[in-house]
């Protein structure tokens, strides 16, 4: 996946996790309609911020897969220092 569009997905659930955490200091419904109302806008941000975290996870695990082929072809890389 390339970084812009990761980019964006990471900041996509930075805010809906800011949403849910707004959802949990709203004061509690009163009415059934209300609070089903609620539950629902909030299984919808759940949702989504699930099936972000499942594209990240997917990401991150073809970047480690690629780093590790990296690894076991070339080795593993060695700093050098700038005054050498």
């Amino acid at each position: 996946m390339e970084r812009t569009k990761l980019l964006e997905l990471v900041q996509r659930s930075l805010g809906l996790k800011h949403k849910l955490k707004v959802h949990d200091t709203m004061p509690r419904a009163d009415t059934h309609e209300e609070i089903a109302a609620n539950s629902l806008a909030r299984w919808e941000l759940e949702d989504e911020l699930a099936a972000i975290e499942e594209l990240i996870r997917g990401a991150r695990a073809e970047s480690v897969a690629e780093k590790r082929a990296q690894i076991e072809k070339k080795g593993v890389k060695k700093k050098t220092k700038k005054g050498d």
